[in-house]
């Protein structure tokens, strides 16, 4: 760690703590060290601007993580349908530990997203369903509302929705669902707003040079012409006719042929590949902001690690959707190794609640407990 050099200072209310490509940050002197078990000598430093002190560990991925983990081992075991026990008894560690650093990555994945989100030049059109599931109790299933890319598959947005329990119940159930609203009411209009903000997303993939108007393609779910009104710029853009709203019934065959063949098919992956969403099964997630962290990390892996295709070699989603492999690969080489910063890190709304953790769960109780180190 020697020859360690920091990128900026890293408190928010620090002039220097923005990063300048053109003037690279100098005003900070060595001020001792300090030794740790599991990272050796770490070598401290303070700010000459605002007189704080840091460490080499303060820009680390494991900062204030008293063990190393393979994060990448991690993403490959949470993809393959390995639940949170699982995945603990094969690394021995316990559930919290697995959760802390799933969070860890999921941050770190929406973060890469949000800095190659800038350099994307595309040239599809776009898909929108929900990915129906639940969280706590069937009692309270959720949509998560998906905006897919049609020809690449790449997944461009996520938001999430808890949604009342429909369909045929008896007697019993009904009354059980009564008392269960009493404590947890949950949004009559959750799903219209979801879609609004999935709409909004549909902004950032236009451009006026490469892709002036785009092709919007749902299903013929009520809610989605209410999102789309309640979302303005998008409105706005539907008016003018760069965003062409079509539908297509849900029961329609889904072939490749079908223009939602795009969401049914990430449906189809998301329930074989994370053990939470798998259909009849005992694992079921128990928090909404920790299941919306582990759809972040399996979202960053379905777009720029898996193949597009499995005869297609190493070409993924993210390359079929026009993003550059060599920046690409330049971004996964230190993804798992430099802290992300949520005041360096331009998110969508629904990025921030996932980062933020500012969804409601359920029953729940309290809020939930976000570390300091991760709103900094």
């Amino acid at each position: 760690m020697d020859s360690f050099i920091p990128p900026f200072c890293p408190y928010a209310a620090c002039p220097c703590h923005e990063p300048d490509p053109h003037r690279p940050y100098r005003q900070y002197r060595p001020w001792g060290s300090y030794s740790t078990k599991t990272f050796g000598v770490v070598p401290r430093y303070r700010c000459l601007v605002c007189l704080r002190t840091f460490s080499s560990q303060t820009f680390s991925v494991d900062y204030y993580a008293k063990r190393r983990i393979d994060y990448q081992d991690l993403l490959g075991r949470l993809v393959a349908t390995s639940s949170l026990s699982a995945i603990g008894r094969a690394i021995n560690a316990s559930t919290d530990t697995v959760s802390n650093r799933i969070s860890r990555a999921a941050r770190q994945g929406l973060a890469f997203e949000s800095r190659l989100s800038r350099t994307r030049r595309l040239g599809e059109d776009l898909a929108a369903d929900g990915f129906e599931s639940f969280c706590v109790s069937q009692y309270f299933p959720n949509n998560i509302t998906l905006l897919v890319g049609s020809a690449s598959q790449f997944v461009y947005a996520a938001d999430h929705a808890t949604l009342r329990r429909k369909g045929r119940m008896t007697e019993e159930q009904k009354l059980h669902r009564s008392e269960l609203e009493r404590r947890f009411r949950t949004d009559p209009r959750g799903l219209a707003r979801s879609f609004a903000r999935i709409a909004g997303e549909c902004l950032s993939v236009l451009s006026d040079a490469s892709r002036p108007s785009l092709v919007l393609w749902t299903d013929e779910h009520r809610a989605y012409p209410r999102g789309l009104a309640e979302a303005p710029c998008a409105a706005s853009l539907c008016r003018q006719g760069r965003i062409r709203h079509r539908t297509i019934p849900s029961r329609a065959a889904r072939t490749r042929a079908n223009p939602l063949f795009p969401v049914n098919y990430l449906d189809r992956e998301l329930r074989k590949d994370l053990h939470e969403h798998v259909r009849e099964s005992v694992c079921f997630g128990r928090n909404v902001n920790r299941q919306m962290e582990r759809f972040a990390l399996y979202q960053f892996y379905h777009n720029y690690q898996k193949p597009h295709r499995a005869r297609w070699g190493p070409i993924t989603n993210a390359m079929v959707a026009g993003y550059e492999a060599g920046l690409v690969e330049g971004e996964l080489g230190r993804v798992w190794k430099d802290r992300a910063f949520l005041t360096l890190t331009r998110l969508s709304a629904s990025m921030d609640d996932t980062w933020r953790r500012a969804r409601a769960t359920p029953l729940g109780r309290r809020e939930d407990y976000q570390p300091k180190y991760a709103v900094a």
